[in-house]
């Protein structure tokens, strides 16, 4: 029987500044005063997504302001996002600011998909 783990318990990190949880997560770990589980390897990605999940408004935001300070973005998630979105699950400032992110990671990939795929001769 394997167990769920569950982020929330992790969600203070996301009161911290992105790039400075993503370049010592240990260290924000204990700054929190947070012990990692045994065994189990954290994923920042789970953490968001945990957030943005979470119905409180308070944890998404954190979430938005970690992908607007870089947190990577790749299609699945934009696309997931945008969905969500779309079915109005976060509040209208947040929506607002998902959809902005989400739209710009999404052309400016699909450029650099253009851009790769018609190479100059």
């Amino acid at each position: 029987m394997t167990r769920h783990f569950s982020y929330v318990w992790l969600l203070p990190l996301l009161e911290r500044p992105y790039e400075s949880v993503a370049a010592d997560l240990p260290g924000a770990l204990a700054g929190l005063r947070i012990e990692p589980p045994p065994g189990e390897p954290l994923c920042l990605r789970q953490l968001l997504l945990s957030a943005l999940g979470s119905g409180s408004e308070h944890w998404e935001h954190c979430a938005v302001a970690w992908l607007e300070a870089g947190f990577p973005l790749d299609r699945e998630l934009c696309e997931s996002l945008l969905h969500q979105v779309s079915q109005k699950m976060f509040s209208q400032p947040i929506r607002h600011r998902l959809t902005t992110l989400g739209k710009r990671w999404l052309r400016q990939d699909n450029q650099a998909r253009t851009h790769d795929s018609n190479p100059r001769h």
